[in-house]
């Protein structure tokens, strides 16, 4: 079926004009030299003896007319003439007269001038169809017989070469033949070929354009590590780097050069995740050796862990919702008798200073293990994203004032900074407001300094270059340490005996819920950064 539709679409194809052009005018160029070479060394006496030796007048006579005819159609072959069918059939009559002529005047067939006929049927018989190349050499032939039987008539002798006409002649029906189909065959692999390159180019095409807009992003290494090709979601990935092909990889990305050398030691570790420094993506990568020998190069494929785990987030919701109903009804009841009765005993004259500490845990696990239950409640429900444009500057000075006196910190440990200062974003505000008091929260419950030493910094604006907008919040409190940064959002991670581990998760699923991207940042003078990006294509921007 493939090779039917194929040669459907060949038929229809314009024939390579331009290609028999260029062959007519090889012919016509050869006749030219032919009937030079032929004066010349009739003029001369410098050919064989037998050129022109029966009649030597007719035969230079002969050769002026066949070259100013051959010179013609040289001369008018260069011109958009529209019928190449007509000069083939016009030069090869014109050719078998010459020859005929010459064969005359040269002693007959025994001369072998003939064959300079046979060249020229070879050549024309390309150009012409079947039946036009097969009624050249019937001509040709017909007019060597002619001439044969006219001289054995003019010169009253008996006619004995008819076996080597016959020769000759057949000769020229079976180069006429051959010729034609070759040249058929050859424009039918022309065409197959063209057909086939042009083929292989849409669907190279094809490839770099769907490569190029795929989600997942695709980088391709030579065996030196040099970057051969990345597509537009690579590019991205890596923080959108001025040169990319003929670098290496290392130097455009230390953090996905340094996980290959791990992979290329542990080859077997197939899918890895990779938190870059520089963007703060949390990436899924997929190393691949390339070529028969595994040594041509190297392909890497890179995913936004986030799509994937908004991915998972719907059904993550569903398996929540059963889990929420199971915890309100079968733990939160008990969970308040315990602490109404732990309360009631706190009242009690009688209770001494022992059972009244034991009674203060109960209420203090009581009150943890309730606020868990209202982080996995605020998990289970679906929020509905209300995106508004906010002055910047305008948004983080009030929300300074407000989490500065929520957790009792002086005006000069809370600021904020806005540049430029006009600034205007897209966001729920509620929704980001929630995301940075927890982040807020966060730092002033780690802090590594007395409480007077502490300092947030709430900073916002646009990335130069990249127009993205972002919100920063900084502490100076101590760094995470690098071996857990990886695992601080995820859900029940935490590094404190008091702490529930649902925090810093909660802020991610909301900044997945507004499509933010969250990335920690260690700050190189001591101290944290967690940083909201806000991205030209975000949904919620409008």
């Amino acid at each position: 079926m493939r090779a039917d539709r194929l040669a459907e679409r060949l038929v229809i194809m314009p024939e390579p004009q331009a290609r028999n052009k260029r062959l007519m005018r090889l012919y016509f160029t050869y006749r030219v030299i032919l009937s030079i070479g032929l004066l010349v060394f009739s003029m001369a006496n410098t050919g064989s003896s037998f050129l022109g030796a029966t009649a030597p007048a007719l035969h230079i006579i002969t050769i002026l007319a066949y070259l100013v005819l051959a010179i013609a159609s040289l001369a008018l072959s260069f011109f958009d003439l529209d019928s190449m069918q007509l000069e083939y059939a016009f030069a090869m009559l014109v050719d078998s007269v010459v020859i005929s002529i010459l064969l005359y005047t040269s002693g007959g067939a025994e001369s072998g001038l003939g064959i300079l006929l046979g060249i020229s049927i070879a050549f024309g018989a390309q150009g012409m169809p079947t039946r036009i190349a097969m009624l050249s050499a019937a001509i040709a032939a017909g007019a060597i017989f002619l001439g044969a039987y006219l001289e054995s008539v003019i010169h009253e002798q008996p006619f004995n070469n008819f076996t080597l006409l016959v020769m000759l002649g057949s000769s020229y029906f079976a180069l006429a033949f051959l010729s034609h189909e070759l040249a058929a065959r050859t424009q039918l692999s022309e065409k197959l070929v063209k057909q086939q390159g042009k083929d292989i180019a849409d669907l190279t095409e094809l490839n770099d354009q769907v490569i190029h807009h795929m989600q997942t992003g695709v980088v391709v290494l030579d065996n030196g590590g040099r970057i051969r090709m990345l597509n537009d979601a690579a590019w991205q990935f890596l923080g959108r780097p001025i040169s990319t092909v003929g670098y290496s990889l290392s130097q455009i990305s230390s953090d996905l050069a340094q996980s290959l050398v791990n992979w290329e030691k542990q080859p077997y570790s197939q899918q890895r995740h990779l938190h870059t420094h520089t963007e703060g993506s949390d990436l899924l990568i997929k190393f691949q050796r390339l070529g028969e020998n595994e040594k041509t190069g190297t392909l890497i494929f890179l995913d936004d862990a986030s799509r994937a785990a908004e991915a998972a987030q719907q059904l993550k919701l569903a398996s929540l919702g059963k889990l929420v109903a199971s915890i309100a009804h079968e733990i939160r009841n008990p969970l308040g008798a315990i602490g109404h009765a732990s309360q009631l005993l706190q009242e009690s004259k009688h209770l001494q200073g022992t059972d009244r500490r034991m009674t203060e845990i109960i209420n203090g696990n009581t009150s943890r293990l309730n606020q868990v239950i209202e982080n996995i409640l605020s998990l289970s429900r679906q929020r509905i994203v209300k995106p508004e444009r906010i002055r910047l500057d305008i948004w983080l000075g009030k929300l300074c004032k407000e989490l500065g006196n929520s957790h009792q910190l002086q005006p000069k440990q809370m600021i904020s900074y806005v540049s430029p200062q006009d600034t205007t974003l897209a966001f729920d505000p509620q929704q980001v407001f929630q995301i940075i008091s927890a982040l807020v929260e966060n730092a002033v419950k780690h802090q590594s300094h007395k409480a007077g030493d502490l300092l947030i910094s709430l900073t916002g604006g646009m990335d130069s270059g990249i127009q993205e907008g972002y919100i920063a919040v900084i502490d100076n409190g101590k760094p995470i340490p690098s071996d857990v940064v990886d695992k601080v959002f995820e859900p029940f991670f935490t590094t404190s005996n008091q702490g529930t581990g649902l925090g810093l998760y909660i802020v991610k699923e909301l900044c997945d819920a507004n499509n933010i991207r969250i990335s920690y940042l260690p700050v190189s003078s001591g101290g944290n950064c967690f940083r909201l990006k806000f991205t030209p294509g975000n949904k919620h921007d409008t």
